[in-house]
């Protein structure tokens, strides 16, 4: 299709983008990115011991490391078409 278009393929960007989209699930990304304005923090949010405040920072920053942010996939995007 892109060669249809005149554009000239570059195969070994092609196969890099495949690989880093691989084991994205497309899915959950959807459903992070449309469930992050509703996630937002009760403002009268009950008090919490500090040890389970530190366990949820944790699996926050874990989820966090996990998920690919929009700025990686536009890199691998922006790798393959310009």
């Amino acid at each position: 299709m892109l060669e249809a278009a005149g554009v000239e393929v570059d195969e070994v960007k092609v196969k890099s983008l495949v690989a880093a989209i691989k084991n994205i699930d497309i899915a959950k990304v959807l459903e992070q990115a449309l469930a992050a304005p509703v996630a937002a923090v009760p403002a009268a949010a009950p008090a919490q011991p500090a040890e389970e405040k530190k366990e949820e920072e944790e699996a926050a920053e874990e989820e966090e490391k996990e998920a690919v942010s929009e700025e990686e996939l536009a890199e691998g995007l922006g790798a393959l078409f310009g």
